[in-house]
Order: C-alpha cells, then sequence, then structure tokens
C-alpha cells in the first residue's frame, strides 16, 4: 500500500461530531499549536527532528476529525534564511504576525544571532510565558537563559555548551550527560538527535505511548525512553474517550497481527452507531491487507460519507476496486477522490494498488488534470 497507507493511516484514529461549526470548534480545541523557531544559521537536525516528530504525531493522534497539531515556522522575517550555510528555509510566519503557540520549540545552532536580537527575545519572552510546554534543543536553552522563567530549574544542552550555559544560567542547575530534562513546562534537550527524543517524550506525555511508539516507528527511529519516565506514560491518547480509546486499541491489535480482535472491536462500535466512519475505515484497512477487496471497497464507502475522512476514503476505495478489477469503478473513485484537492499526484502516479490502471487512458487524463489544477 505504500505511501498511500503511510498518508492514509493518519487518518485512523479521527471521530467525528455532529455538525460542521461543532467539528470546527472541536479543531480549535484539540489542535496545539507548535511554533519551531528558525533563524540565521540555524542547525538543520535541531529543527527539521522535532518538526518531524510532530507533524507525523500529528495524525498520529487525531481525534474528532481534529490533527493533534498545527506545526508551523516562525522568525524575525518572512524572508529566506540559511540553515548550517546549506538549505534555505522560507519561515511561514514573522514574529510579529505569528499566531498563539501551545508549544514553543527553539533549536540551536548560532544561537547567538536569536539571543542578539532584542526584537527576537521579547517574542521568546512573551511566546514562551503563554505556551503551554516550551522544548529547546542544543544551544536553543540559551534564549531560556536569558529570561528568568528557568531560575532554580535543572536544564542541560549540548555536551560542548554546558560551561557556556552554567555561565549563561547561573541561577540553574546545568547538566550534563542528560539527553533531555522535563521540567513540566519546559524541556531542555542536549544536541542535535536529542531534540527527536525530547519530542517524543512530549508525544508520549501528551498523545500516549502508542501515538509515540507509532510516530517513532514511522520514522525508523531507535527510541528508547528511560525506564524512570516512561513508567508514568499512558498507553493510549488522554484526550480520547471510550470510542477513541477503542480505536486505538483496534489499531494496536492490527499492528500486532491480530486482525480478527481489531475487527471485533470496529463491528462492535459499528453495531452502537452505523455511520460511525472511523470504524469503517478501519475495516476498509483491515481488508484491504487481508486481500478482501470487495470488503475493502465497500467499508471506504461508508468511511467517505464523512467530510474529512472522504479524500483517503474515496482514495483507497479506488484501490481496493482496482485491485479487485473493477476498473471503471475504480476510475470513478479517484476522480471523486482528486477533486477533493487532497490527494498528490505523486501518490496516485506511484501507488502499487493502482497498477492495473496505469496503461489506460483514463489514468493519464486524471494525472493530467491534477497538473492543471497545480
Amino acid at each position: 500500500m505504500n505511501d498511500r497507507q503511510k498518508l492514509a493511516g493518519l487518518f485512523l484514529a479521527a471521530l467525528f461530531v455532529t455538525g460542521r461549526i461543532e467539528a470546527a470548534e472541536a479543531r480549535a480545541a484539540y489542535t496545539r499549536n507548535v511554533a519551531i523557531v528558525l533563524y540565521e544559521g540555524v542547525e538543520i537536525l535541531d529543527f527539521a527532528g522535532p518538526t518531524e516528530v510532530f507533524q507525523s504525531a500529528s495524525g498520529f493522534g487525531a481525534v474528532d476529525g481534529a490533527r493533534a497539531f498545527r506545526v508551523f515556522t516562525v522568525a524575525l522575517a518572512k524572508e529566506p534564511l540559511k540553515s548550517q550555510g546549506v538549505v534555505t528555509i522560507t519561515p511561514e510566519f514573522s514574529f510579529a504576525g505569528a499566531p498563539h503557540a501551545d508549544i514553543v520549540v527553539v533549536p540551536g545552532g548560532s544561537s547567538g544571532r536569536l539571543t542578539g536580537s532584542r526584537e527576537a527575545m521579547a517574542w521568546i519572552q512573551k511566546a514562551v510565558g503563554e505556551a503551554d510546554v516550551t522544548l529547546t534543543v542544543c544551544t536553543g536553552a540559551f534564549a531560556l537563559a536569558k529570561t528568568p522563567l528557568v531560575e532554580g530549574k535543572s536544564i542541560t544542552t549540548w555536551y560542548g555548551a554546558v560551561e557556556g550555559l552554567k555561565k549563561a544560567a547561573p541561577h540553574s542547575t546545568v547538566e550534563a550527560g542528560r539527553r533531555f530534562i522535563d521540567n513540566e513546562r519546559f524541556i531542555t534537550t542536549a544536541g542535535v538527535s536529542a531534540g527527536i527524543d525530547g519530542s517524543l517524550h512530549l508525544v508520549a506525555r501528551l498523545l500516549g505511548r502508542a501515538v509515540a511508539d507509532r510516530t517513532a516507528r514511522y520514522m525508523e527511529y531507535h527510541w528508547t525512553p528511560e525506564a524512570y519516565l516512561s513508567e508514568h506514560y499512558q498507553l493510549l491518547n488522554p484526550s480520547t474517550d471510550e470510542r477513541g480509546r477503542s480505536l486505538q486499541l483496534a489499531k494496536i491489535h492490527q499492528d500486532e497481527g491480530r486482525a480478527d480482535e481489531a475487527v471485533r472491536i470496529c463491528r462492535d462500535l459499528i453495531a452502537k452507531d452505523a455511520s460511525d466512519a472511523s470504524a469503517w475505515y478501519q475495516l476498509g484497512q483491515i481488508a484491504h491487507q487481508r486481500g478482501e477487496f470487495a470488503e475493502a471497497a465497500a467499508a471506504f464507502d461508508r468511511a467517505a460519507a464523512k467530510a474529512d475522512l472522504k479524500a483517503w476514503a474515496l482514495y483507497n476505495r479506488a484501490c481496493a476496486l482496482a485491485r479487485g478489477g473493477r476498473s471503471s469503478e475504480a476510475f470513478s473513485a479517484l476522480r471523486d477522490a482528486v477533486k477533493t484537492g487532497s490527494i498528490t499526484r505523486a501518490v496516485v502516479e506511484e501507488d502499487t494498488d493502482l497498477g492495473s490502471l496505469h496503461a489506460r487512458p483514463e489514468f493519464a487524463a486524471i494525472l493530467a488534470s491534477m497538473d492543471r489544477k497545480n
């Protein structure tokens, strides 16, 4: 199932509320804004690692059609800047125009450019003071050290900057040899790749160990949280209700090869509410994996009734129909999926599930229509 399975899997935990206005309110209430601070000379992996974690976990932790995180970049200005002199990035927001951040990520690198800017530090002081959690990577900790917010707390940084941080934060306890230190509102990590560990820890803290594990697995990252921390993680997303937890359990059973148990859970949910699109969607995935393409197509058809799942449910339906030899219906579902604007050409063109359609002129016409939209 390749890229389609990876992308579509981001929506498995989605549940739905009644009405478009209620759904929008639920999304706004649940989704946390994650601001990734950028500046000239920022370390690549310092910001890219946490960005990957939160962006991936956003779908794995989705609830009620709402993604767990809205990740954006912010800098002094919306002008291109270079990371380590080789990668050019254009920030999405300037400090002056950035939305409220629930989580602030301050990466390291040439962090003196950040701490030496009065305007940047004014935004950081305000944003960090209002945020639920701030996570620093490497020398990003020096930005926190310029505020009184971590006085009396234990913090850490890249091993080569420990002595400098001790001088910059004389009223904090700077600990060397720590991968990260969690002070509830402030998480400071060691250098470069340590930002991934700190971010996965925060995901586990907020969304449960299962979401963090799925994120690490998707990233193919060897994550081994320390026992004294991991014993406090809840397995399932603490923000979900009983129904949401049931869907998460079903996914765990599916991942561990107990598809029959996953099907039972989904069927139980559907028995309680025949319009439960998430349960139908998950049934479709299980059926597809088993090669039961007619059943998969029917399940995805039911899932497509809900707006937040429509695009990927239609796309998966097209894949199941194509695998089942029902080309005409597959093209119809694929056209409808493409019309939503959520499906990219690369996904359609490279998906082996659609292999039986590739040589047909209808397939070329669909790809051409996607080119015209772009």
